[in-house]
């Protein structure tokens, strides 16, 4: 997940985000750091704590084969080098030398965001998205629609990268995680300033399950 190039986006509309009253448990599950992650407003929004003791983070009950995958995000107003704030998709066993993943990940710099493919290997295809709102000023929409040919990253329905890639390129299974974590490729967290707390609403799943 380390930022190694840069493609730099630029947008200057602003977009209305409509809330979505999908609720967290219909499609996910807390899978570390319980004690650091709670549900509110009646399950519809996820607040996820890190400090200098842990992160953490939910996953999806079902894994998917293709689909489209979307967050409502607002990643603390406090910032720091880093602690990342992401949403992705997974293959299952992350420890793997090889995997299968597509990223949303903040990097606890104000306003910008990296995207990432990894396909049955360590990824090094980051590209560096420039916001043109402030992340941590309100909720706003990303969504990972991803199909056998192409996928597609979007923030406010505006698509602001396209990977195209050859049929079965992506050959794993892969879940959706939300997670906040400490990531030392994003620079040192600056504990001080801590606890850091985002949060998740708009819990949107439209995924086609893989055929057993």
């Amino acid at each position: 997940m380390g930022l190694i190039r840069e493609s730099l986006i630029i947008m200057v509309l602003g977009v209305v985000v409509v809330m979505s009253d999908e609720v967290f448990d219909k499609y996910y599950e807390p899978f570390w750091g319980f004690d650091h992650l709670s549900v509110t407003d009646q399950g519809k929004e996820v607040q996820i704590l890190i400090d200098a003791t842990s992160g953490a983070g939910f996953k999806s009950k079902q894994e998917y084969c293709s689909g489209i995958f979307r967050m409502q995000i607002k990643i603390s107003e406090k910032l720091t080098g880093g602690i990342v704030t992401s949403f992705y998709l997974i293959s299952s066993n992350k420890n793997e030398p090889k995997h299968d993943e597509i990223d949303f990940e903040f990097i606890g710099t104000k306003g910008k965001f990296q995207t990432n493919v990894f396909v049955n290997d360590p990824g090094h295809r980051e590209e560096l998205v420039n916001l043109w709102f402030n992340p941590s000023a309100a909720f706003h929409t990303y969504e990972i629609n991803w199909n056998p040919q192409q996928i597609l990253f979007k923030v406010d329905n505006k698509t602001v990268r396209t990977f195209i890639y050859p049929p079965n390129y992506i050959s794993r299974p892969l879940h959706v995680e939300g997670t906040v974590w400490n990531g030392s490729w994003a620079g040192a967290v600056d504990w001080s300033k801590a606890p850091f707390t985002s949060s998740y609403r708009g819990f949107y799943i439209q995924g086609t399950p893989c055929n057993k």
